[in-house]
């Protein structure tokens, strides 16, 4: 299991930090997943960052009683969860973003 502070992967301004390689790729995936809230039916959720690409899956995600992000990809059993994203750049839970 994935447990992830948001903040650990921004910047002073609140931009994602790492600009490659896989700290990159785990940025992007951790700030897909709490764009997630309230998403359309007809868009897809972000993909499994461990599946092989073959068989990538969109991942479950919700939230819990105290206000942490969680993901599951139901395909290889990869969850994790992720704490400080109310307010950051992604949080659409308001429908419109926070910053």
């Amino acid at each position: 299991m994935y447990v992830i502070d948001l903040t650990q992967y921004l910047d002073s301004k609140g931009a994602i930090a790492p600009e490659r390689g896989p700290a990159r790729k785990m940025a992007d995936f951790l700030t897909a997943v709490p764009s997630d809230y309230d998403r359309p039916d007809d868009t897809p959720s972000p993909v499994c960052l461990k599946c092989p690409k073959h068989d990538r899956r969109g991942v479950e995600t919700g939230t819990t009683e105290d206000d942490v992000v969680v993901w599951r990809c139901a395909v290889c059993r990869t969850e994790g969860r992720i704490s400080n994203w109310r307010g950051s750049f992604w949080d659409l839970s308001q429908g419109t973003t926070s910053n």
